[in-house]
Formats: C-alpha cells, structure tokens, sequence
C-alpha cells in the first residue's frame, strides 16, 4: 500500500475566528492551495471545524496530520519526504511541543501541525486533543524534557515520561494527547529540522504576529513575479504526441521541440525576467517564428492577440491557476474566473488543445 493510502490529512477550519476579513482572505487563498496540492499528490483530505470530530471520523488510515489553515509546505516535496521517515518511526504523536511552564500551564501541543499514530490514539479509545483552557487547577505528570532547546527556552529538543506529579494553573492545545503520551509512556517526537524548515505558519490567530509572518508571503510572491527563473525544462505533455503549427507555454521549458517543425512558438509568462531568459537562451529550431508576451492570464485575456487563430495549436496553461507564488494573492473563485474567461477566449482558435498540469480547482 502507498504511504499516501495510509496517511491522511485533517485541516481545522478555524478561519472564522481570525480577527481581520484581509487575513482570513489571505489565509483561505492559501489553504484553498495546500487542499490542491494535497489532493493532487494523492492523499485524503478532511476539513472541519472540530478537531476532535476530524480525528474520531477517520477510519483506515495509520496517521494522520492535523494543521491549521495557517500552515503551509514550502521547498517541494521536501516536508513530504521527510514525513513518509517520521511515519516509519514509533510514536504515539510528533510535533512542536511547547514548554508553558512559565506561564503556569501544561505542556503544549501546537496546533499549527502534528502528526498522530491512528493505531494507537484509537487502541486508547480516541482520547479528545485537549483544548485551551486558562484558569483550570490541574494536578498533572510533569513530562522529562531535554535541557537543551531548539531555539528560546520553551522548545525541548527531546520530552518523555517523567516522575513527579506538578499543579498546573492553565491548560494548552493538545494537553490531553500529551497526558495519554506521557501517563502511558508513549513515544513523543518533536519535529526536527526536516519537518520544521519545510513548512510555514503564518499565526493568523493574531493580528500581530500575522503582520511579522506576512513578509514570507509579500517575498514569495515578489520573487515568483520578478526574480525566479526556471532554467531547466519544467513542462510536460500527457502524452501528447502529435503535431502542432502553433505551440503556446509558458517561459518554463522546451515542450515545443518535439511537437512542432515549423510555425509559431510563443511563449507567455507574467515574470518579465523569465521571460527574457528564454528569450535569450530557448533551442531555436528553423522555419519556426518566436514569440515572447509578456501577461498575467490572472488579470487579463490578451495572449489571443498574440495568436494565429487559423493555426492548429497547442496551449499548455500547466499550473498558472493553481501555482504557489501566486495562490496568496487570488482566491480559488478569482483563478477559477480568469481560468474559464481565457478557454472561453481560446475557444475562438479553429483548431485548439489545452493542456493542464493542475487546473485552478485541482482537488476541490
């Protein structure tokens, strides 16, 4: 069975509560994203609002990640290949796991992600996650935690079971899962390098400290706009093979080489420094005119000037409307509007082929 069929994703959709409608915009757009690409790489996606429920209806699967709508994963396939490791490791839970003692509270359990060995949360009858509650005199097994930290003093490299029995004032996310863990001295892991560098969460719960995280999103889509450049060929057909008088793609690859003898390439993209990289430097092949235009197919149908509609052509959108430097910007209903307003435009060419990698709805 593939890791993919064993292991399942649950978002908590607690964007309602966030505290401006720009950040839950925001947010939505992301997590409109992660859901495409989740789906898109195979595995099962569950959203909700109530964590516990998430978890409680999910059948069949050996893990599951639990995350925010405020969390997503960056450096591509790399935080996916570092949990298909996590999940061959024995643990009852893995996560960032806070120490709150200074603020007279219990353990935490970040609700931004975490991973749960389903075989083992349902051998004890589905223990709930444990939600925050301030407050709340509790007597609690203070877990063993490592002297050294991660970063500040609240971040243990390592916890386990410990021995003595400590009152708390206050209770965090996820103390209760980390009650069951360390009562039944069950394997914690705290995620490493592998996991944490690999994903981003922007804290949408607070204003505040959603403006320091804002600037991740503000340098990505700059960069995907103005500065990155796929050197390398990066687009492929589904196995397209016949021949075409007109090859549109973006400024991303060589898929014209094999597909066209004479005619027209043209190629498209809305990053100017792309472009004129492939301007420069795309194989030229004779009998064949090049074009490079310069467009956002998210703002603006124009490419079809640029078109011989009498030519039998082949478009290849790939991922445009569903491409991560530009998913915080647009909502799924925007991609999905310029989307239908373009084919409804290339739809003018006599004779005409879309491609896709992943349309704006991939997964929804």
């Amino acid at each position: 069975m593939d890791l993919n069929e064993k292991l399942a994703f649950c978002i908590v959709d607690d964007i309602d509560t966030y505290e401006n409608d720009s950040i839950k915009q925001t947010i939505r757009n992301i997590v409109d994203f992660t859901i495409s690409n989740l789906r898109t790489k195979g595995y099962t996606v569950n959203i909700g609002k109530d964590e516990d429920q998430l978890l409680q209806n999910l059948k069949g699967y050996k893990h599951a990640v639990v995350m925010s709508p405020g969390t997503e994963f960056i450096n591509g396939f790399a935080f996916f290949e570092a949990l298909d490791k996590l999940v061959e490791q024995d643990f009852f839970v893995a996560g960032h796991i806070l120490d709150r003692t200074m603020h007279s509270a219990y353990y935490e359990l970040h609700h931004q992600c975490y991973v749960i060995n389903m075989d083992a949360y349902n051998a004890f009858k589905r223990p709930t996650v444990g939600a925050l509650e301030k407050g709340i005199v509790h007597t609690q097994l203070e877990p063993k935690r490592s002297v050294d930290n991660i970063h500040d003093d609240y971040t243990p490299i390592t916890v386990a079971k410990g021995y003595k029995q400590v009152t708390y004032a206050n209770r965090c996310h996820g103390w209760n899962l980390l009650k069951v863990a360390f009562e039944w001295n069950l394997p914690v892991i705290v995620f490493d390098d592998s996991i944490r560098n690999n994903k981003q969460h922007y804290y949408p719960e607070s204003t505040e400290d959603f403006l320091k995280q804002k600037e991740h999103i503000d340098h990505k889509l700059k960069y995907c706009e103005e500065e990155f450049v796929h050197t390398d060929n990066t687009e492929w057909t589904t196995g397209i093979t016949e021949k075409y008088e007109q090859v549109v793609l973006p400024a991303s690859g060589t898929l014209y080489l094999d597909l066209i003898d004479k005619g027209r390439v043209v190629f498209y993209d809305y990053n100017k420094k792309a472009l004129d990289y492939w301007k420069e430097t795309c194989p030229r092949k004779d009998g064949i005119d090049y074009l490079f235009v310069y467009t956002n197919l998210l703002e603006e149908q124009n490419l079809i000037n640029y078109l011989d509609v009498n030519l039998k052509t082949l478009v290849n959108l790939s991922n445009v409307f569903c491409y991560e430097g530009t998913a915080a910007k647009y909502s799924l209903e925007q991609r999905l509007t310029a989307q239908n307003k373009l084919l409804k435009v290339l739809d003018t060419v006599s004779d005409v082929k879309i491609n896709f990698t992943m349309k704006a709805d991939a997964g929804h």
